[in-house]
C-alpha cells in the first residue's frame, strides 16, 4: 500500500520548522549567553525531546486526520522513539552546522567590507597627499632649480634696493613665499599657523602692489600663532578671495580667532558678475577632503554665496584638535595689525 503524500508533507514540515527554529531563533541566543556552555547541552536535550514529541503529534494528527484505527499510545513504540532519536540528532546536527557555517560566511563578508573600507581610506589619503603636492607645486610654476631661483631674486634685490626699494621689497618678499612653497614640502603634516599667517600677509602685500587692487584685511589673535594645523589652509582661503573675489570695490577679510575652546577661521569677499562664483569650489572642495581625513566629523566647513552679493567660508575646529603643548605664545608678525592691537 502506496504511502499518502500527506504523511511527507507533516513530518517533513515539522523537522524544517525546528531546523530553522534551531539555527535562527535559538542558537543566536543561546551564543550570546555568558553560560552558553551550560545551556548548550540543557538544550540539546530539551530540543531532541521536542523533536520526538513532535513528530508524535504530527502522527496523532495524521490518525485522525485519516481516520486510522487508534492502538495503543498510538502505535509508538521503543523503536519509534528510538528512531525518531537517532533522526533529531541527526537534523539537529546539520542544524548546528548550517547556523556556525552562516556566522562564518557574516564574519567573512565582514572582514571584507571592513579591508575595502580600510583600503578605500588608504587611497582617499594617498589622493589627498597627492592633492597636497598638487597645490604646494602651484606656487611655482616653472621647475627650476630653487638655489638658483633664490640667487636670481637675490641679485634683482641687491641691484634694486637703491634706485627702486619697492621692486626690491616686492622680490624679497616674493623669495620668501617662494621659499615657504618649497620648504612646506618637508615641515610634515602639521605646521605653525603663525608662519601660515606670515605667509597671508606677504601675498596681501603683493597683492597690494597691484593698481586698482584692494588687499586682505587680516585679523587674528596672538594666541593662534603658535597652534598646529594642516599646511596651507589659510593660504587657499587666501587664494580664493583674491582670485575668484572682487577687490575693487571692498577689501576682503579673512579672521582666525580663538572663541569657547574652538578655533575659528572665516573669510569674506565681494563676488563680481564676471567670475562665476561656482569657479570657486574646487580649491576649497579639495580642503574640505584635507579637513576631513585630519579632524573627521569633530569640525564644520561651510562656504558658499551670502546673499548679499559676497562670499563666506567658515571653518570651525574645536581647540582640542588643533593645540599643541607650548608654554611661549607667538606673536603677530607682517604689515597687518593682529586683533586686538
Amino acid at each position: 500500500m502506496a504511502v499518502e503524500p500527506i504523511i511527507y508533507i507533516v513530518h517533513y514540515a515539522i523537522t524544517i520548522a525546528l531546523f530553522y527554529l534551531q539555527s535562527n531563533v535559538i542558537l543566536p541566543r543561546l551564543s550570546k549567553n555568558r553560560l552558553r556552555w551550560l545551556w548548550i547541552p540543557l538544550f540539546c536535550i530539551i530540543f531532541l525531546l521536542m523533536y520526538i514529541a513532535a513528530h508524535l503529534i504530527g502522527e496523532i494528527f495524521l490518525i485522525h486526520l485519516l481516520d486510522k484505527p487508534i492502538k495503543p499510545w498510538y502505535g509508538y513504540t521503543w523503536q519509534s522513539f528510538l528512531k525518531n532519536g537517532y533522526r533529531g540528532l541527526f537534523f539537529m546536527g546539520f542544524s548546528t552546522g548550517y547556523f556556525y557555517l552562516r556566522n562564518y560566511m557574516a564574519q567573512r563578508n565582514l572582514t571584507q567590507q571592513l579591508e575595502t573600507e580600510r583600503l578605500i581610506s588608504i587611497i582617499e589619503q594617498q589622493q589627498i597627499r597627492s592633492e597636497l603636492d598638487v597645490m604646494q607645486n602651484a606656487f611655482l610654476k616653472a621647475q627650476i632649480n630653487p638655489h638658483f631661483l633664490f640667487n636670481i631674486l637675490n641679485y634683482i634685490h641687491l641691484q634694486t634696493i637703491k634706485s627702486a626699494p619697492q621692486i626690491s621689497e616686492a622680490v624679497t618678499t616674493l623669495a620668501s613665499v617662494m621659499r615657504f612653497a618649497f620648504d612646506i614640502e618637508h615641515a610634515g603634516e602639521r605646521i605653525r599657523l603663525g608662519d601660515e599667517l606670515e605667509q597671508v600677509n606677504d601675498i596681501s602685500y603683493l597683492y597690494s602692489l597691484k593698481k586698482g587692487q584692494g588687499t586682505l584685511k587680516l585679523d587674528y589673535e596672538l594666541a593662534v600663532c603658535e597652534l598646529q594645523l594642516i599646511p596651507l589652509v589659510l593660504l587657499t582661503l587666501a587664494e580664493n578671495c583674491y582670485k575668484h573675489g572682487d577687490l575693487a570695490e571692498q577689501d576682503a577679510e579673512m579672521s582666525v580667532l580663538l572663541e569657547n575652546d574652538h578655533l575659528k577661521i572665516s573669510t569674506w569677499n565681494g563676488t563680481s558678475q564676471q567670475k562665476p562664483i561656482s569657479s570657486t569650489k574646487n580649491g576649497l572642495a579639495n580642503l574640505e577632503k584635507r579637513l576631513l581625513t585630519a579632524y573627521g566629523n569633530a569640525h564644520s566647513f561651510t562656504y558658499g554665496n551670502d546673499g548679499n552679493g559676497g562670499f563666506t567660508v567658515q571653518l570651525d575646529i574645536p581647540l582640542e584638535q588643533v593645540l599643541q603643548s607650548s608654554a611661549n605664545r607667538g606673536k603677530g608678525t607682517g604689515i597687518v595689525e593682529p586683533h586686538g592691537a
